[in-house]
């Protein structure tokens, strides 16, 4: 064991205070417990309060812990989370504790805990997007999810559900290597070393003096355990991705996540979530296809644009990347699994540095706030709530989409010196570089189409004609008011907007409902979605005495109508606006009866409605 070291200035273990915040063994300790306290405590409130109004447990889990900490930390400083991570915390004495088992070699599978944030996660998400967001649904999927831990540390030895099973230790294995931090070892010390103490520290039963000359931390959690135990132990700064720079083993489970995770999040979110705001969201590939199969089968609550939005993805990322690759491979003469495996690393800051873009803009729209208030209510500070730090208005919030362009950036960088690995021609390569790059340059295209559907087909909303295309966009939605036609309560310079959520009115216009107050203030929200999240979640919850009239639009005769004489067809096959269970009214119940035996669904009052709507918050139907 080496007691002294000197350290170079790239050591964050020997700068002041920040390198004492990372290894001193009783402060990180310390944190850990804090940390796992913190999580009990949100799991324990969840069940407590299982009512919609608990943001605490919603936006610790949903907020705080992911996406925000881990995203940001995981492309910076690697895999800190999992250094302080409950469940790695709780593994470590269970481990020791347990009866140490060999884990089965069928279970040794990275791929098993890929699976399940890909599917189990994702692909719930996108098909059911509130399933696991309720209080009382967050506190049921992390106790399930700690349960299996605990069995999995207890019976087996080496931490082996951090290794296997854990779906995000098994993005964070994957993605470390895009940070610009790196544990390692002072080699002239290690070499007169006979007691390996680093090691035997590693609950991972993994070698720390072995990383540099690997160019791999492996499966190492940067628990920083074997830097209490040896002074020659470094955690250094290096640049951003060095590690892809170089040859090393390749790790066919680490390129499978990158494509995966693009797929799922990078990919789906642009085909659901950002063109799905786009007026001409019902003819894209994934909604046509979607309202073809529901003419003639059920999908219930789930949502078919999303399933599909997710299922387009996939096969876009995984098509696009294997036909480059395999023609790549051509090119250079060389094994296609070989070509696939090596220049697949390229992909790995598309998710992690380009959802940046997402991630900060959505901090200061939402998250921030979110958090805070969160913990506010969860600990009774008797605080006055905090408000966002911006709106959209702000344009400021336009510099976090230069994230997605230096990723794609990154990512070709990252091709180019992966390519010159290989022995072939010059040009060859260059070649090479462009066919590999296939599906990075399509996400470069995905990411300016973007911006050109919202100003070309999302052009209506300022209330401009744009010739065939503003007409396509209002035939192309059902719930889009002609030309005109819109009734608007709301004053302002954004009068044209739901203040809950940023969408168009007019586009969305048969599904708006208008709050007016004693006052003569009038707030029009485009769907009943937004109308509960705002009386149950927002600004409305404390107004509520204030209220005088709540109105939404016929969607026959496109009038405001008062929502006590109102009566709605929920469930419809027709699509709804912010919510996969569809909200259509009517003036008379004959009309509402006449839709429904058209489009399916179910006739219910407003107060019906209101308690269907708040399903999709995770609440129960006491209101």
């Amino acid at each position: 064991m080496v007691k002294e070291q000197k350290r170079g200035r790239s050591d964050i273990y020997g700068w002041p205070l920040v390198g004492f915040l990372f290894k001193n063994g009783r402060f990180i300790l310390g944190l850990r417990i804090a940390v796992f306290a913190l999580f009990v405590y949100g799991v324990l409130y969840g069940f407590a309060h299982p009512e919609v109004d608990n943001t605490f447990t919603r936006y610790l889990f949903w907020g705080l812990f992911w996406s925000f900490f881990m995203v940001v930390t995981l492309g910076s400083l690697g895999r800190i989370f999992c250094g302080i991570c409950p469940h790695g915390f709780m593994g470590k004495y269970l481990t020791k504790w347990g009866l140490k088992k060999e884990m089965p070699r069928w279970m040794k599978n990275p791929f098993i805990g890929l699976m399940l944030i890909f599917i189990g996660w994702w692909g719930v998400y996108y098909a059911a997007p509130d399933l696991y967001k309720g209080p009382m649904a967050t506190a049921i999927f992390f106790t399930v999810l700690t349960l299996l831990a605990g069995v999995v540390y207890f019976v087996y030895k080496d931490m082996g559900y951090c290794k296997s099973i854990c779906p995000i230790g098994s993005l964070t294995r994957a993605y470390h290597r895009v940070s610009f931090t790196w544990l390692g070892t002072y080699k002239a010390s290690c070499q007169e070393c006979k007691t390996f103490d680093c090691a035997k520290a590693c609950d991972y039963n993994l070698k720390p003096f072995t990383f540099d000359n690997k160019n791999s931390m492996g499966d190492c959690a940067l628990c920083m355990d074997c830097a209490s135990a040896c002074e020659a132990v470094s955690f250094k700064v290096k640049k951003p991705s060095f590690s892809l720079f170089k040859k090393f083993n390749v790790n066919k489970f680490e390129v499978w996540t990158y494509l995966l995770i693009t797929a799922a999040i990078s990919v789906t979110m642009s085909f659901h979530h950002a063109l799905g705001r786009v007026a001409i969201a019902d003819s894209y590939p994934w909604a046509k296809t979607a309202e073809f199969f529901q003419g003639f089968m059920s999908f219930g609550s789930l949502d078919a644009v999303g399933i599909f939005a997710f299922i387009y993805a996939t096969a876009v990322t995984i098509g696009l990347t294997y036909a480059g690759m395999y023609a790549a491979s051509k090119v250079l003469k060389a094994d296609f699994s070989q070509v696939f495996y090596s220049l697949g690393y390229a992909l790995a800051p598309i998710f992690i540095i380009g959802g940046l873009s997402h991630l900060w803009e959505f901090f200061f729209l939402h998250t921030y706030a979110n958090i805070v208030n969160g913990f506010i209510q969860g600990f009774g500070l008797g605080m006055e709530p905090v408000k966002n730090l911006a709106t959209r208005k702000d344009m400021w919030l336009r510099l976090f989409d230069l994230f997605t362009y230096l990723a794609i950036v990154w990512a070709l960088v990252i091709m180019a010196k992966r390519v010159r690995m290989f022995e072939a021609a010059k040009g060859a390569k260059v070649a090479a570089f462009f066919l590999a790059s296939a599906f990075i340059i399509f996400y470069l295209w995905l990411n300016l189409y973007k911006g050109y559907a919202f100003a070309t087909y999302g052009a209506k909303k300022s209330g401009h004609s744009h010739g065939s295309h503003g007409n396509h966009a209002a035939a192309a939605m059902f719930q889009t008011a002609p030309e005109g036609k819109a009734v608007l309560l709301q004053q302002g310079d954004q009068r044209e907007h739901c203040p809950n959520c940023g969408m168009h009115l007019p586009t969305f216009y048969k599904t708006n409902h208008a709050v007016t107050f004693k006052n003569g203030v009038s707030r029009q929200f485009c769907s009943m979605h937004c109308l509960v999240d705002a009386m149950e979640n927002g600004p409305i919850k404390s107004d509520r005495g204030l209220i005088n009239t709540i109105q939404v639009v016929d969607t026959n005769g496109l009038k405001l109508i008062d929502v006590n004489r109102a009566w709605y067809v929920v469930g419809s096959r027709q699509r709804g606006t912010m919510s996969m269970v569809s909200k259509y009214a009517f003036t008379s119940k004959e009309a509402a009866e006449a839709f429904a035996a058209e489009k399916g669904g179910r006739v219910m009052n407003f107060r019906e409605a209101y308690l269907e709507a708040l399903k999709d918050f995770g609440a129960k139907q006491t209101r």
